[in-house]
C-alpha cells in the first residue's frame, strides 16, 4: 500500500485507473448475509431474469465499497476526514464473476483553509469493450500537508 495522499496530490493527479476487479458470486453472498440487502434482484437470478437482467445483480452500493477498497489496496489511503456528496448513476446491471475495471479522476479542487481541502472526483466503472456500468460522483474533505515550520536560530517561527 502507497503512502498516504494529501489534498495537494490529488488536487491535480493524473487519472487513476484500476483493475480488473472481480465481484464474485461467495463475495456477494457473504454481504448480502452480512448487510441484510437480501432484496431479491440480488439475491435470485430466478427473480432478476423476471425483470430483464440475465442473472442477480450486484448491489450498488457494493459497487462504491469495493472500488473504493481497490483505490487503497492497490493505490494509496488518502487523507479523507468527511464526505460531502456521495451520488451514483447505474447505466448497467453489473453482474457478479465479471471482470471489470474503473478510472477515478480528479474534477475540481479548492482549499477550503490551511488544514483542509475539498475534492470533487468522478469515477467510471466499465468493462474490457469500454462499456459503462456506472459513474460515481464525490465530494469529500482532505487534510492538506502540514507546512514545516521555518526556524531560525532555534526559534520557530
Amino acid at each position: 500500500m502507497g503512502a498516504v495522499k494529501y489534498w495537494e496530490d490529488l488536487a491535480a493527479a493524473p487519472v487513476r485507473r484500476f483493475g480488473p476487479v472481480v465481484f464474485d458470486s461467495a463475495l456477494l453472498d457473504r454481504l448480502l448475509d452480512l448487510m441484510g440487502e437480501k432484496h431479491p434482484v440480488h439475491d435470485s437470478d430466478d427473480f432478476a431474469q423476471g425483470t430483464d437482467r440475465r442473472r442477480r445483480i450486484v448491489p450498488g452500493g457494493f459497487i462504491h465499497s469495493i472500488t473504493s477498497g481497490w483505490v487503497v489496496q492497490h493505490g494509496s489511503p488518502a487523507a479523507i476526514v468527511g464526505m460531502r456528496r456521495l451520488s451514483w448513476d447505474f447505466v448497467r446491471p453489473l453482474y457478479p464473476d465479471t471482470p471489470f475495471w474503473f478510472t477515478t479522476s480528479t474534477d475540481r479542487a479548492s482549499e477550503i483553509d490551511d488544514r483542509l481541502g475539498l475534492i470533487e472526483t468522478t469515477r467510471r466503472v466499465f468493462d474490457d469493450n469500454d462499456r459503462t456500468y456506472a459513474i460515481g460522483r464525490m465530494s469529500v474533505v482532505l487534510l492538506r500537508r502540514a507546512e514545516r515550520p521555518a526556524t531560525t536560530g532555534g526559534v520557530h517561527r
